[in-house]
């Protein structure tokens, strides 16, 4: 536990520290510079650490402890980068400098990290954001941001909080690069991940929808890892990198969406990049996630050629994500009226992929395999392939309609039948209707 005494000494190393490396490097930016800092941080403990002993003073009792926090405060997140380098941890919400919570297996509980105030937060955050060419004050006090590993920074002061700057980190961990990964991870059963596979090499449109943290993103990029052949080109488009498709693929480009810089300038929306996608020959656009207009130009891709396309939306299930993906589209500026929008999407998406987490267990579960039908007097009708019951993805008896389409005709559903009956233990398995 630390005294009084070695908070002073760390509180003046941090001084001296700083003084030093704004003497020898830029500290604003310290783009390769990252060696340096961590040699000069070194020398400088040891050698306060030597001036302790010489004076009868008590040695700094963790200096390797003590340069590593200073390190973590120059070139990361302070107090929280050892949260961020922790593989297990998914999520880290920073409630003012005294609270600090972190998501971990699915489950939220409350860290021993704490600031020594307010302005040693900000400090941390207005640092890490701005060797990114954002700024946080009072002129502009929110900003989202991708710190150099990936994740997902969000932070807001007042006077948009009442009193505390508050932060909240995403970070992207790919459990699962294949369907194969998410049986293994009891997400979804082997009847399930065949099924979905077949669809994917049969070009058919997928929505893929759930709430925040139910894996949308790591089921997306299991369902873009099946996508066989050369002959194959696939577009990604996301606005933070998450998924890691372009180093799978044989022929996938990866694009990324780019906000307004300090001057409000430069921003490329996803729209923008969907549009550009359609001239750079694709055969498939992924979108990472649709929560604007872009939605009418994904559609639009989906009706004109581009089979097999995905994204993901959020929602509560497969019927309010086909709501959700209406609304969005009729945000578009063409406004194009509700009617023609739903026509669309009846015609564009062929299943929608349902994702939750599981509070009980806090494991990521496919809920809900929903076939696109058509239209049903102006909505867009459809029924459960697959749904949750008694606990399990279980095959609901009703064969698609694109049955056809699988395999070119010849899935081999008896087969498949017979494993899920053995896997669900029940009639309730896979059967092929005439």
């Amino acid at each position: 536990m630390a005294t009084p005494s070695t908070t002073r000494l760390e509180q003046a190393l941090r001084e001296e520290v700083r003084e030093e490396l704004r003497r020898i490097v830029d500290l604003d930016t310290l783009a390769d510079e990252h060696d340096e800092v961590r040699r000069t941080v070194r020398q400088l403990v040891d050698a306060a650490n030597h001036r302790a002993v010489a004076v009868g003073d008590l040695a700094i009792p963790d200096p390797e402890g003590l340069a590593n926090r200073l390190v973590d405060e120059i070139l990361g997140l302070g107090p929280l980068q050892p949260l961020l380098d922790d593989a297990g941890i998914e999520e880290i919400i920073v409630n003012g400098p005294h609270r600090t919570f972190v998501i971990q297996g699915g489950r939220k509980q409350l860290s021993d990290v704490v600031f020594e105030d307010d302005g040693e937060l900000l400090r941390i955050v207005r640092r890490a954001v701005g060797r990114l060419g954002r700024r946080l004050d009072e002129t502009s006090p929110l900003v989202d941001a991708r710190l150099p590993d990936g994740s997902r920074l969000n932070a807001i002061i007042p006077p948009l909080t009442t009193r505390y700057t508050h932060v909240t980190v995403r970070k992207f961990l790919l459990r699962a690069r294949t369907l194969d990964d998410l049986v293994r991870l009891d997400t979804l059963p082997p009847e399930a991940a065949t099924f979905l596979e077949a669809s994917v090499q049969a070009g058919l449109n997928m929505l893929i929808s759930g709430g925040t943290g139910s894996g949308k993103t790591t089921c997306l990029n299991a369902l873009g890892c099946s996508i066989a052949g050369t002959e194959e080109r696939v577009v990604v488009i996301e606005e933070t990198g998450e998924l890691q498709l372009e180093g799978t693929l044989p022929d996938c480009v990866a694009l990324q969406a780019r906000l307004p810089n300090v001057e409000g300038v430069g921003a490329f929306p996803i729209r923008a990049l969907v549009k550009n996608a359609l001239r750079m020959r694709p055969t498939r656009i992924i979108v990472g996630e649709v929560r604007g207009a872009e939605a009418l130009d994904m559609l639009s891709a989906m009706n004109s050629g581009h089979e097999g396309s995905m994204c993901t939306v959020h929602a509560n299930g497969p019927r309010q994500a086909l709501s959700k993906l209406r609304m969005y589209a009729m945000m578009a500026e063409e406004a194009l009226p509700a009617e023609a929008v739903t026509d669309m999407i009846a015609e564009a998406i062929d299943l929608v992929v349902h994702l939750r987490l599981d509070p009980v267990g806090f494991r990521r579960v496919i809920t809900n395999i929903y076939e696109v039908t058509g239209l049903e007097g102006d909505t867009v009708a459809g029924s459960d392939l697959f749904a949750l019951t008694d606990g399990l993805l279980q095959w609901t008896g009703i064969r698609p309609r694109f049955a056809s389409r699988l395999h070119d005709g010849v899935f081999p559903w008896d087969r498949l039948s017979a494993n899920a009956s053995g896997a669900v233990g029940g009639s309730n398995g896979w059967r092929s209707e005439p």
